[in-house]
């Protein structure tokens, strides 16, 4: 009952405020419709009988002029893969400093990614939901504080964008709902444009605290053996952790490229290492685009047991073997390659059709095909 009391609280904040507040509605939405056609029976939250649900959704958000620099905004999804549970992913308060300076306080997007301002947004970028490969971290919002400065470097204008906050959100993580911590999470991205070229570069570093009740028996088992270290490396517990990324955009009116590579890892850690990358090239004629994307991801094991050798003793010799094979189940390399068109038959709808050919390097039997269609709109 908790979801619909916030919402009537949402609308009488809205009806209570001053006459002289200038009050904004802006929506989207994606309805999308997605199949797999050939090999697995799953790929990205898709099957051969789910078909609308994983990747529809629809937002409304609500912005306020206070006058004076001063702002709220407020942003409301609900999704088909959350049952269509509305919830807030934005929700602060903004002030413009001065006419290079803007502050905002209270959840909001973390600026991972090129595409990060309008991620949901599928009306703002070509395909109908960004390069699942560099697109996946856990979270995307932040509650904390953030400064956005606007600069000139040389004859580029550039934008720095700065933030300090935290995530505990809920999330899936080893087939188990948990609540992470992620905490000082702090870092910046800064893009700069001039002309046809635009360039962007992130890093954001965090303490990490992911309970996974998986690994609770590894991590009791090794604290009893003179290798207690490797049960540190299991519990992830105030870890250090880093996200890297960096993109660009080339766009000579009809044709355009685009581009970015990130990585993450948690540090002094079984969790791996994860890199990914894409590359896409479209064409605008008309009302329509195409456009192709190859993308490339792969999740680099890291065993915490090299130091411990086989033959000591039984017990530790399971505890080496499961920690490995928990290791190694993570294990990933993958490719794939995305045809797409977009057709804007209408001035504030799109229809797009996509074609996914994925391939698994480590076990083939995860090759899938995947065809999606959508309807996407802001109003």
């Amino acid at each position: 009952m908790k979801k619909p009391i916030n919402l009537l609280m949402l609308s009488a904040l809205i009806a209570s405020a001053p006459a002289s507040a200038d009050i904004a509605f802006n929506g989207f939405a994606s309805v999308v419709a997605g199949t797999t056609v050939s090999g697995n029976e799953q790929l990205w939250g898709f099957s051969d009988s789910d078909y609308f649900k994983p990747g529809s959704l629809f937002g409304l958000q609500v912005s306020s002029d206070l006058t004076e620099g001063l702002s709220v905004t407020a942003q409301i999804i609900g999704r088909g893969a959350d049952d269509w549970d509305p919830k807030f992913e934005w929700a602060y308060l903004g002030y413009q400093i001065n006419d290079e300076l803007k502050v905002l306080v209270g959840r909001q997007r973390a600026p991972f990614y090129m595409y990060s301002d309008f991620l949901d947004v599928s009306y703002a970028y070509p395909w109908i939901t960004p390069p699942s490969g560099v697109y996946d971290l856990p979270l995307d919002a932040v509650d904390g504080v953030s400064a956005i400065y606007e600069f000139p470097i040389g004859e580029f204008s550039s934008t720095l964008h700065v933030i300090y906050g935290t995530n505990t959100d809920e999330l899936v993580a080893f087939g188990e709902e948990i609540k992470p911590e992620f905490d000082n999470l702090f870092g910046a991205s800064l893009t700069t444009n001039r002309d046809w070229l635009t360039l962007r570069a992130a890093y954001f570093v965090a303490k990490s605290t992911v309970p996974l009740a998986a690994t609770q028996p590894l991590i009791q088992g090794w604290r009893m053996t003179p290798f207690a270290d490797v049960a540190n490396g299991i519990d992830l517990f105030e870890k250090d952790s880093s996200f890297a990324g960096v993109g660009f955009q080339a766009d000579f009116d009809s044709f355009f490229v685009v581009g970015e590579y990130t990585e993450l890892q948690i540090k002094d850690s079984f969790y791996p290492k994860d890199e990914s990358a894409y590359i896409m090239a479209g064409y605008r004629f008309n009302d329509k685009v195409v456009h192709v994307t190859f993308g490339q991801d792969e999740v680099k094991v890291n065993r915490i047991t090299q130091g411990v050798p086989y033959g000591l003793d039984p017990s530790i010799d399971f505890l080496k073997a499961q920690t490995d094979g928990l290791s190694d189940s993570q294990a990933d390399k993958s490719s794939y390659i995305t045809a797409g068109l977009r057709w804007d038959f209408h001035g504030s709808a799109s229809l797009k059709l996509e074609y996914t050919d994925y391939e698994n390097d480590i076990d083939s039997d995860f090759d899938s095909g995947l065809f999606k269609v959508a309807v996407v709109t802001v109003f």
